[in-house]
């Protein structure tokens, strides 16, 4: 599946769609692929939004790799540094049990668990993204 979406606004309203579906669903893990500037932090924004989390507290972090809302079982992780940090060192598992998670850079993870959804992201140009979706 394909969408479309135009605007900053129209990404994080995406995002909130997918949050509400994600909790209905009870799916642990929305893994996010693209490259750097796609818009894998608004999306975020936008998901984090339907678990009454303030976009203004999800930011895309250099050096933070898991930021937590455990009021809220949400999870808000950032792989960009990866390759200087050893997976299991990081015992996402753990994570991935507790509550929803959101992963950028999800491409750095050799494994997913099961109940998943994959968004690859593509910039179209500074206003357009297509978001490719797997379930």
């Amino acid at each position: 599946m394909k969408i479309y979406t135009y605007s900053e606004r129209e990404t994080k309203l995406f995002g909130k769609i997918i949050g509400s579906f994600v909790q209905r669903e009870s799916i642990k893990v929305v893994a996010l692929y693209g490259e750097m500037g796609v818009g894998k932090t608004i999306l975020t924004k936008g998901i984090a939004s339907s678990f009454g989390i303030d976009e203004k507290d999800v930011m895309s972090s250099s050096f933070v790799i898991v930021s937590s809302y455990e009021e809220r079982n949400f999870y808000h992780i950032d792989l960009y540094r990866l390759d200087s940090i050893n997976e299991e060192e990081l015992d996402l598992w753990d994570y991935f049990e507790q509550g929803t998670c959101v992963v950028e850079w999800a491409d750095r993870l050799k494994h997913l668990p099961a109940n998943s959804i994959k968004i690859k992201i593509q910039l179209i140009d500074n206003n357009t993204r297509v978001f490719e979706m797997e379930f």
